[in-house]
């Protein structure tokens, strides 16, 4: 079955979203309030980082979507889809200072125990991960916990 109805473009919009609601196809609801609840979504829940929008995220977004206007899971999610077709969905990335550019961030590993250090020297020769120094988390500063997979150097994450 084809869950979408069709992409209408328009003078004043790029697009509107229009979706087949299985459920409930004549939920009372505007594709340009959709689409503009989509876009709040997106500001609020990638303030901190623009270029991560991982799945618990994701999945988010669309349960708002969800609640807010009454509309199926599948339906949420094709709007959800529909929405990054303009505005690709970018997961797991970050700017490096060092780059100077949107780099794959990896996770940084503090206080590692004799006992897992093998495998995470392992790990971080791989590219998958970064064992931070202990040394440099002080009281009340912020330590990051995400660094570049390129230059393996810390990315702070506002």
């Amino acid at each position: 079955m084809n869950i979408i109805k069709g992409i209408i473009v328009t003078f004043y919009c790029t697009s509107i979203l229009v979706v087949n609601n299985p459920d409930n196809d004549h939920a009372d609801y505007n594709s340009h309030t959709v689409r503009d609840l989509l876009i709040k979504l997106h500001d609020y829940y990638l303030k901190d980082n623009k270029y991560d929008e991982g799945d618990l995220l994701f999945y988010r977004i669309n349960y708002k979507l969800m609640d807010t206007f009454g509309i199926s899971r599948v339906a949420a999610e094709e709007f959800h889809k529909i929405y990054h077709d303009l505005d690709p969905r970018r997961v797991s990335e970050g700017y490096c200072n060092k780059c100077k550019k949107i780099v794959t961030i990896i996770p940084i590993i503090y206080g590692v125990s004799d006992k897992e250090v093998a495998n995470l020297l392992k790990a971080e020769n791989n590219g998958k991960l970064i064992i931070g120094n202990t040394k440099d988390i002080r009281d009340g500063s912020k330590a990051a916990i995400f660094g570049c997979k390129i230059c393996k150097s810390s990315i702070q994450i506002p």
